[in-house]
């Protein structure tokens, strides 16, 4: 449901116009990222080893990745589900910092990928992994709030 605050309003030149409050829009942001970083994640999975091997990583560096990828995703979905539903108390501060502690495994993992992987090639090379890692830092510092 869209509202429509009576008291704040946003003024552009000579256009004063409501400001617009939709509760639910930070799935926008939300579920195209988790669905993002969860695939990345579950690509992993098969032939892990082999792939871990290719890049040059230890199994153990590649599975954590693995695994904070699929696990931060789930975060962000639950800490997303905790605050639509207008949780309260120790839940709403659940919600809170599971959504910031996936924020911080996506920018963890991202971060890692654009250095080991796409530092020197320029901007255009890691344009889509720099959206992801913007995507993760927002969750890390706004967690809940956005």
């Amino acid at each position: 449901m869209t509202t429509f605050s009576t008291n704040t309003f946003v003024q552009t030149g000579r256009n004063i116009l409501p400001a617009i409050t939709m509760p639910w829009a930070h799935w926008f942001l939300r579920l195209p990222l988790a669905a993002i970083i969860a695939n990345q994640g579950f690509m992993k999975f098969p032939e892990m080893a082999e792939q871990a091997a290719g890049n040059g990583l230890p199994l153990w560096l590649f599975a954590m990745a693995a695994f904070g990828e699929v696990l931060a995703a789930a975060g962000l979905i639950i800490g997303g589900a905790v605050k639509s539903f207008n949780a309260t108390g120790l839940i709403k501060i659940g919600g809170d910092v599971i959504t910031r502690l996936s924020g911080f495994a996506i920018t963890a993992v991202v971060a890692g990928v654009i250095y080991m992987f796409y530092w020197g090639g320029g901007f255009y090379a890691m344009q889509y992994h720099l959206l992801l890692l913007a995507g993760g830092l927002f969750f890390m510092l706004r967690g809940n709030r956005s």
